[in-house]
């Protein structure tokens, strides 16, 4: 093993309920890649629905729709958006139109062309009234106008430019042919969802309650898949799908961020086994209320930040978790060089800059000979009670009376985040494969539906988040993005903590699997057509 499997389970504010994965391997042949691989994969849930418009994140619906089907677009590791299904796109200058072409000679799985009015088809169904999926999936195409021009070519008009928009049009494809005489509200009951027919790498020969077989699909436009066949297991939860794991059924596991002592167990004791760490798009971090005093002086939060060990406060939340340095995910395109936190300041000094003494070592830090207290809150979950305690100890440390206080989630964000009546607070924040820090740090966020947890006015800042809002250079978004992590750093604005991760444990022979950023768990698939099966 690469390391212990012991960490946090992400709050359930991030994560909605993530499903444990595995998988097992069988070759045949003598060198190289197996020529007969078989790859079988267990997930702990029911496939429902195996479409791409409806089937939910983090589900074992998503798994299958990733091996199944493609979009336009495909989104790298790093977040980055590549052509697709479409060969090549552009956009005009104003980021308002943009024009796809597919690849030629595209096809369904059961041989059908794939044409523009499939893809004229898919946004239609989502844009429609009566449309039965996620709210959030629907609203990326509100007001989008998309046109057939011909066979290949689709053009798309915009209310407003989208940088990330390419992201979006990774959005998988349905087959018009197949799906025309269904209606938006009659699609969670189609029959096609039981048997779906895809462009992707893999297409379904079987499905029913207990797996799905999947065979490759020799046509795949990015190259035929190595594996000739890829199993899916259905279990009824986490501790079946580890019984599999431990009888040999399966010999591979995405590990949820969590693991038992049974889990680690298990895997140590399959030495032909690895485990690949994969980092989620996400962080913890302290929220420093910009607007409630005392924390209204960027001069005590610098001090309060300084104070803090983050290497010893990631630990807390178990030995995969990343100690974290900004609010750009380490692999992402718009991680930047500039230092997400001041470090290897005198940290007295500080305090004397802000104001607060000691009137003997060791004892409480005052200003007008009032005492420092600061109030801590954050969402009843152990590991993030457990944080918050190691968070009031630290600063303890440096004379600061802390109170903590756990809280059911729908009152930490109704009684305290959204209204920024909180002093301290924990809490989380999930970024996208465009991790656009407009909705976290624009002063037009600080409302009771906005994400500006931290009150953060910078008029400064908001114009260079306007700037990167509307533009397509990534080289210039880069650098619009330093600034920003530059001045949330001069600011102590607030204190990334730690990025998860979920260990990938796999067969030591599995080749062509490539680890990037875990956007959603079925992302570890987005090269699945590269990975083969040395030959023992």
């Amino acid at each position: 093993m690469s390391r212990a499997l012991t960490r946090l389970l992400y709050p359930l504010l991030l994560l909605g309920g993530v499903a444990a994965l595995g998988a097992a391997w069988y070759a045949g042949g003598s060198s190289g890649a197996a020529p007969d691989a078989r790859y079988v994969e267990g997930v702990a849930g029911r496939p429902r629905p195996v479409n791409p418009l409806l089937a939910p994140d983090e589900s074992a619906a998503a798994d299958l729709v990733a091996l199944l089907f493609n979009g336009l677009m495909r989104v790298d590791g790093d977040g980055t958006p590549r052509p697709d299904l479409a060969e090549r796109w552009e956009a005009t200058p104003d980021g308002l139109t943009y024009t796809f072409v597919l690849r030629p000679g595209l096809a369904w799985h059961d041989g059908a062309p794939v044409t523009a009015q499939d893809v004229v088809f898919t946004v239609e169904m989502l844009q429609a009234e009566a449309f039965p999926g996620p709210l959030d999936r629907a609203t990326r195409w509100h007001d989008v106008r998309v046109f057939a021009v011909d066979e290949r070519t689709v053009v798309m008009h915009l209310p407003a430019a989208i940088p990330d928009f390419l992201v979006t049009a990774a959005q998988p494809l349905l087959p018009r042919h197949l799906l025309a005489d269904v209606p938006a509200e009659a699609l969670p009951q189609a029959a096609f969802n039981a048997a779906p027919v895809g462009t992707g790498p893999f297409r379904l020969d079987t499905l029913d309650e207990a797996h799905a077989l999947l065979e490759r699909n020799t046509s795949y436009h990015l190259g035929t898949p190595a594996l000739r066949t890829f199993e899916v297991r259905f279990y009824r939860d986490a501790a079946q799908l580890l019984a599999a794991l431990e009888s040999g059924e399966v010999s591979a596991a995405l590990l949820g961020e969590r693991a038992t002592d049974r889990e680690a167990e298990v895997l140590e004791a399959r030495p032909a086994l690895t485990s690949t760490d994969l980092t989620r798009s996400a962080y913890t971090l302290l929220y420093l209320n910009n607007q409630v005093a005392p924390l209204d002086d960027p001069a005590l939060r610098r001090a309060i930040e300084a104070s803090l060990d983050i290497e010893t406060l990631a630990g807390v939340l178990g030995d995969g978790a990343l100690p974290a340095q900004g609010i750009f995910v380490p692999g992402s395109w718009a991680a930047t060089d500039a230092p997400g936190r001041r470090t290897g300041e005198d940290i007295e000094a500080l305090w004397a800059e802000a104001g607060w003494a000691r009137s003997e070592p060791g004892g409480e830090r005052t200003r007008d000979g009032q005492p420092l207290t600061l109030r801590l809150v954050t969402n009843a979950d152990g590991d993030r009670e457990a944080l918050a305690e190691a968070v009031a100890e630290q600063l303890r440390a440096q004379g600061v009376t802390v109170e903590v206080e756990p809280l059911p989630a729908i009152r930490l964000l109704g009684e305290h985040l959204q209204p920024r009546t909180y002093q301290l607070a924990i809490f989380g924040w999930e970024s996208g494969p465009d991790p656009d820090p407009y909705p976290g740090w624009h002063s037009s966020q600080i409302s009771a539906t906005g994400r500006n947890m931290a009150a953060f006015h910078d008029p400064e800042v908001d114009r260079w988040l306007e700037q990167a809002r509307s533009t397509l250079d990534v080289g210039e978004r880069q650098e619009l993005y330093g600034r920003l992590e530059q001045r949330i750093a001069e600011q102590a604005a607030a204190t990334v903590i730690a990025y998860p991760t979920r260990p990938y444990v796999h067969p030591v022979a599995l080749a062509g699997f490539e680890a990037g950023l875990l956007f959603n768990a079925s992302d570890r698939f987005r090269d699945v057509h590269r990975w083969r099966l040395a030959a023992p």
